[in-house]
């Protein structure tokens, strides 16, 4: 059903030699440690790294007037600077660091709201050359496009493991003047030291899109500033940018190769791509910056709100790497009407491209399905407490979401690799469903075994499943109880991300007589366990929707006959 595309850049001349040190194509061991190009591996701790630990919650006070906080929070669409005290870490901790005279604002796009905006903390704004812990900026996501808190950690960790330019990240409670202001994801912010950090030096020009100008990328322009704004203090007038379109659309092989890091472009397009992303550089020109590095330009990608199934889920599964446009509800240029497509990719294709090979490489270890569900099943347990007393509110959509993550990561990635990525045992001396020959009647479509809707295996409130049968309600499955088997075992529940399945479903089992009977099992609920004696010969499995017409969630998991 998915299309399984990958790429790799070793058939495009890259502008810039490739580090080794970060080739996922490395064994999966040696790879996942991140190892940042530039980075003194052997020299002293970097001081940045404690600020973005995904392994505990940070604390941030700022202390402000209570006019400029208010200005802050009731209008943050204004993004005027304000000053204020910063302090990170406990009262009580003897390590707290405390800096005066801080700049803050709002920022964002679409993520800007009342109550609790995104924060940006400057350092250096008003005393030149303060910093904090290495760093001259740092952001604060409120997290209000993205109620699981953890596609920016995520979807970053994997852009870092493949050697693509990423911000970091970590999470932080979060209070001004005393008084809760909410629960934060912390970012690092894009800007002269962090390309100082993956690139060895901060002397080129680093270009962020201006405010609400996507899908426009590297096609052609004749005012590089209209689109673009520089954000460190290397200025440029735009022409540069204009230069590299003009390369980008009709340069030579050579020019093309070498005025770009195509192996950079490429990874990043393929990663974001395979984590299912509508909004970013190859999708709809939107949600990155370019660097100059000595010539050769490179992309850093940012805002991941729209990736691993946000909003989009069922369409985040088809995006297809080879053309990411024709997904994106928004790949048409909001100033010109323009329909987008990425002109690099399309030339970088035409190249010798190969996109199938560099998702093996991806899946193969830096979005290895065992690493990526480990990250998410320990990120969600540290911050749910603090997600559930936050001001959004977002406590039973967080729980959705989290699980609806592992459902995406696992159905894409399956997608992807063309069959099951999670680890699957069988009971020893156990028949599987399959060898029963089971046969029925569906509420739609046929009777599914050993897959769901989207890939092979479940997802019921987060617990993954390899087996079973998918059965949208209502449905009546008849089996064939084989000699010598004497116990069914299994559970019933309803697959995640809710699908027209509001009042939930019952699942019973008979035998000329019930054998079993569930109750009421609804979204996001824990799947019933069962397991009943049987005698060889028919069984039918039983799904009914209660009160919806139908129930198109509804699955019959880990499903064995026990001899």
């Amino acid at each position: 059903m998915l299309l399984l595309l990958a790429c790799t850049a070793t058939s495009v001349s890259p502008g810039r030699p490739h580090d080794p040190s970060t080739d996922p194509s490395a064994d999966r061991e040696d790879q996942l440690p991140e190892v940042l190009p530039g980075q003194d591996t052997a020299g002293a701790v970097d001081p940045t790294d404690a600020v973005f630990d995904p392994t505990r919650i940070a604390t941030v006070a700022l202390e402000m007037s209570e006019a400029d906080w208010a200005e802050i929070r009731d209008n943050p669409w204004a993004e005027a600077w304000h000053p204020a005290t910063f302090r990170w870490g406990a009262e009580a901790d003897p390590e707290q660091v405390v800096i005066g005279d801080i700049a803050v604002r709002a920022f964002g796009q679409g993520s800007e709201i009342a109550g609790k905006p995104s924060l940006k903390l400057s350092f250096d704004r008003l005393v030149p050359g303060q910093e904090f812990a290495g760093l001259d900026e740092l952001k604060l996501d409120n997290s209000s496009q993205d109620v699981g808190y953890l596609n920016e950690y995520l979807a970053t960790g994997i852009m870092r493991r493949f050697g693509v330019p990423a911000a970091r990240t970590g999470w932080a409670r979060v209070t001004v003047n005393g008084a809760a202001a909410g629960f934060f994801v912390v970012l690092e912010s894009i800007d002269d030291r962090f390309v100082e950090r993956w690139f060895g030096n901060d002397d080129g020009v680093l270009y962020g899109m201006n405010s609400g100008y996507y899908a426009q990328g590297l096609n052609p322009m004749t005012d590089g500033l209209f689109w673009f704004e520089p954000q460190t203090s290397v200025d440029s007038d735009g022409t540069d940018l204009v230069a590299l379109s003009e390369i980008v659309a009709a340069g030579t092989d050579d020019q093309f190769a070498a005025a770009l890091d195509l192996v950079n472009f490429g990874r990043e397009s393929v990663a974001r791509s395979a984590m299912g992303s509508m909004d970013a550089f190859s999708a709809d020109g939107n949600n990155y910056y370019l660097y100059d590095d000595g010539g050769v330009w490179h992309i850093l990608p940012w805002d991941f709100d729209v990736d691993l199934g946000g909003y989009y889920f069922s369409a985040a599964l088809t995006v297809d790497p080879r053309a990411p446009w024709a997904t994106s509800p928004w790949a048409i240029n909001p100033i010109t009407g323009a329909a987008y497509t990425d002109p690099v990719l399309t030339r970088s294709l035409a190249l010798g491209l190969d996109p199938d090979a560099l998702v093996d490489e991806l899946l193969g270890a830096a979005m290895a399905w065992e690493v990526v569900d480990s990250e998410a099943s320990a990120a969600a347990a540290l911050i749910r407490d603090d997600v559930y007393a936050d001001v959004l509110g977002y406590g039973p959509s967080f729980d959705q979401r989290r699980h609806d993550v592992r459902l995406f990561l696992h159905t894409r990635l399956s997608g992807l690799a063309g069959g099951e990525v999670a680890p699957c045992v069988a009971p020893p001396d156990a028949v599987p469903l399959a060898a029963m020959g089971p046969a029925g009647t569906v509420g739609w479509g046929e009777l599914l075994v050993d897959r769901t809707y989207w890939a092979p295996g479940f997802n019921v409130a987060g617990e993954h499943s390899c087996t079973g049968a998918f059965a949208h309600a209502p449905s009546t499955v008849t089996l064939t109880i084989p000699d010598g088997v004497t116990r069914l075992v299994g559970k019933a529940g309803l697959q995640d991300w809710a699908q027209r399945c509001g009042d939930g479903a019952t699942f019973a089992i008979s035998q000329g007589e019930t054998l079993w009977q569930s109750g009421t099992i609804t979204n996001y609920q824990l799947a019933e366990a069962f397991d009943v004696a049987v005698s060889p010969g028919p069984l039918t499995l039983v799904t009914a929707p209660n009160a919806d017409y139908a129930c198109d969630t509804a699955a019959w998991a880990d499903v064995w006959g026990m001899r």
